[in-house]
């Protein structure tokens, strides 16, 4: 039996290879199957911070937005999915919520519940030879500027919209917006104003096949 086990595992295997070798790099390309990635980003510049010769992501990266009438701060981590064509989304995270001084008013994890929309931006850093250390995405992908958003949930039951942008030098100003930046609104949701997270070095990373 345990022969038998082997050889049908095996068996197994040796199909699984056959159909990623077989898959476009559309489908290999994302986490569960999906196409494009995205990952909440921290950014370190290399080289000289007022001429950088390239840039270094990690995926610990942790987009923030305030509520303007409250002063109160969310900040947010995570990476997951996305296929526009097929609307599906995944992926999720962890958040925490500040008040003003920067004490801790709640914190937990947010999931995504489904996609509504991404829109493509042209444009990237600009500077030839620019390095990019640190890739998130699959092998083979690229990266990509744009707007992405999707219902979300909080671990205590408030849902939202959660719209996430990547925004580099040489991208159009889209919304008035100049970086990178997060917003969250919905059930006793207020988080719109992203002046603060748009000059820090936490954002946004997209990744696909080639853009969506």
């Amino acid at each position: 039996m345990k022969r038998i086990a082997f050889l049908a595992a095996a068996v197994l295997l040796v199909w699984q290879a056959l159909a990623y070798a077989a898959a476009t790099p559309r489908e290999r390309a994302g986490e569960s199957g999906l196409p494009f990635t995205f990952f909440m980003t921290h950014y370190e510049l290399l080289g000289d911070p007022s001429n950088p010769t390239g840039v270094r992501y990690s995926n610990d990266g942790a987009p923030f937005a305030d509520d303007p009438e409250t002063g109160d701060r969310i900040a947010i981590s995570g990476k997951g999915a996305w296929d526009p064509a097929g609307e599906t989304a995944t992926g999720g995270g962890t958040y925490v919520i500040t008040d003003g001084e920067g004490k801790v008013m709640a914190e937990g994890t947010w999931t995504v519940l489904r996609f509504r929309s991404f829109l493509q931006l042209p444009g990237w850093f600009g500077v030839e030879g620019f390095q990019e250390e640190g890739w998130q995405g699959p092998p083979g992908s690229v990266s990509f500027s744009g707007f992405l958003k999707f219902r979300v949930e909080l671990d205590d039951g408030r849902r939202g919209l959660l719209t996430a942008w990547c925004i580099m030098p040489t991208t159009p100003h889209h919304g008035g917006h100049v970086s990178d930046g997060i917003s969250l609104t919905g059930d006793d949701l207020n988080f719109t104003d992203s002046t603060a997270t748009e000059t820090s070095m936490e954002g946004m990373m997209f990744y696909g096949p080639e853009g969506p």
